[in-house]
């Protein structure tokens, strides 16, 4: 049995995500230049495999042969189009060649910035296709009144049907065809993630960084992934209480799911942009999400 999960009315998710934000803003970034797709406009793009540049041959007529250095390396990046949703993305690629799981990466607030990104780089760093779809249109927030505005604007079914192009994405990519997928999401992002796996049966984890709750059972009962959830214990906008309401849910209607709450952490944690980032906490919560995914996406292939 299948249901989507409906959102709460508009305003109400609005107050909310307005009162989880905390903290001074963001500071503004210049990103470095990534690669753009190769498309022509409003084309899907796909890349490919990326390889490692050969190591430059020792010089002609040389008496002896020297070993190529190792050194790490970055994972490579794209900007790629979602279609039929005509969003955008941003993809971060594991080292190598080889088939990897995917991930699909909800932002906060903020939108597509380059700490979300980052974020990707990292999860990818661990041995996944990492896609961030860009549910803001190109706008990236740097402060409150301005991340309010983009919240305000965001239309929640296009939202939905963005994520679903980006899952379809990785279904279709070389590297990750063949294997599972995860989505995880921060503060907006969490409870976007959670909608998300509810409407998606493909979804093999969702993870969820202080997203909101969601204490009905009925509301949980089309999940089929297995869930972990980081909340703060500190967080003035998702009590503990709420928390705990949603595990027993959870547990009493027989899902799969861990549910931490970290001591002297309030919202967003996660973020080292913001004054509420608790770098042990952090920490944790990161090596338990790669556990996570270890357990539930990496390793195992989708069905044949």
């Amino acid at each position: 049995m299948r249901r989507a999960l409906r959102f709460a009315p508009a305003a109400g998710l609005l107050g909310l995500w307005v009162a989880l934000a905390t903290g001074t803003p963001a500071a503004t970034f210049t990103p470095a230049p990534e690669k753009p797709a190769t498309a022509g406009s409003g084309a899907s793009v796909a890349p490919g495999p990326r390889a490692a540049a050969p190591a430059p041959a020792a010089a002609h007529g040389s008496s002896s042969s020297r070993r190529p250095v190792s050194r790490p390396v970055r994972p490579d990046t794209a900007r790629v189009s979602l279609e039929p949703s005509g969003g955008g993305a941003f993809v971060a690629y594991p080292p190598g060649t080889e088939d990897a799981p995917g991930a699909v990466v909800v932002h906060e607030w903020w939108g597509l910035n380059l700490q979300i990104r980052e974020v990707a780089r990292r999860l990818a760093r661990q041995g996944y296709v990492v896609i961030v779809p860009d549910l803001y249109g190109g706008q990236v927030a740097s402060d409150p009144e301005t991340a309010h505005v983009l919240v305000r604007g965001l239309d929640e079914d296009a939202s939905l049907a963005i994520l679903e192009s980006a899952s379809r994405w990785l279904a279709a990519d070389p590297r990750s065809a063949s294997r599972r997928h995860a989505v995880l999401g921060f503060c907006m992002g969490g409870q976007l993630a959670l909608t998300a796996a509810l409407r998606d049966s493909s979804c093999s984890a969702v993870v969820m960084f202080y997203g909101t709750p969601e204490p009905r059972a009925e509301r949980l009962a089309p999940l089929t992934a297995p869930l972990l959830g980081h909340f703060g214990a500190d967080d003035q906008g998702i009590a503990v209480e709420r928390v705990e309401a949603f595990e027993r849910t959870l547990m009493g209607a027989g899902k799969v799911a861990e549910i931490h709450v970290y001591p002297g952490a309030g919202h967003a944690f996660m973020n080292e942009e913001q004054p509420g980032y608790r770098p042990e906490a952090a920490r944790l919560a990161w090596v338990r999400t790669l556990d996570f995914l270890q357990k539930h996406v990496k390793g195992r292939r989708g069905p044949e």
